[in-house]
């Protein structure tokens, strides 16, 4: 759990003049201010421009607060984006594949459009100009999430539903390929109606098709 905001404390130091915190906040609470204070700081401001004090005003807190847990804006915003913008949730194991890689789809849509808050799109154009986040953000945010279908497929696999073959790593990028495409073609992320026609028409085609040999039609 994180820590707890006496009402009415203001900031010390330098801070001295800050409004006074109003609200009692402890744990979740308090952790999910400072997220959503982080994430909205950074849209406003950029990256380069991130402090961890910026946000400790913006979520009404105390410095203190936020040194305690993180050391750097980096290490916060990392935090932020797990947990406000692309939450690693467990997708539902249906024992269907189309409706798994439809919820699938539709949570990476949700992130991209903002149902959380500013639209990852946005924010990750800036984040990733700086090379010291790129692996990081590979290694914590994508990976995890590309595994996550590639462990839809190889559950579609053992029921049968697609030859052993395609439920490779390869194959499970096919989906969020889709999604990004559309962004990046529309501005704006697919709809469910959209998001049902990559999957009916493009991911599972390919899937059911397999590896064909020389001689197959």
């Amino acid at each position: 759990m994180l820590f707890g905001e006496g009402e009415g404390r203001r900031m010390s130091g330098e801070d001295a003049g800050a409004p006074p915190v109003r609200t009692r906040r402890r744990g979740a609470a308090l952790e999910r201010a400072i997220y959503e204070a982080t994430i909205a700081e950074c849209a406003e401001s950029g990256y380069g421009r991130l402090t961890l004090r910026g946000v400790a005003e913006r979520a009404r807190t105390g410095k203190a607060a936020l040194y305690r847990r993180w050391s750097t804006p980096q290490d916060l915003l990392l935090d932020a984006f797990e947990h406000v913008l692309l939450p690693s949730e467990e997708l539902p194991e249906t024992g269907d594949l189309r409706e798994e890689l439809v919820a699938a789809l539709r949570r990476m849509a949700d992130a991209l459009t903002g149902r959380a808050g500013p639209p990852a799109m946005v924010l990750l154009g800036d984040l990733l100009r700086h090379p010291e986040l790129i692996a990081v953000f590979r290694t914590r945010f994508i990976e995890p999430r590309l595994e996550a279908i590639a462990e839809i497929l190889r559950r579609a696999a053992e029921r049968g539903e697609i030859p052993g073959e395609s439920a490779s790593p390869f194959a499970a990028r096919t989906g969020p390929a889709q999604v990004m495409m559309h962004y990046l073609l529309n501005g704006t992320p697919p709809d469910d109606r959209a998001i049902e026609a990559m999957v009916d028409q493009v991911v599972l085609p390919a899937l059911r098709a397999g590896r064909r040999g020389p001689g197959d039609t």
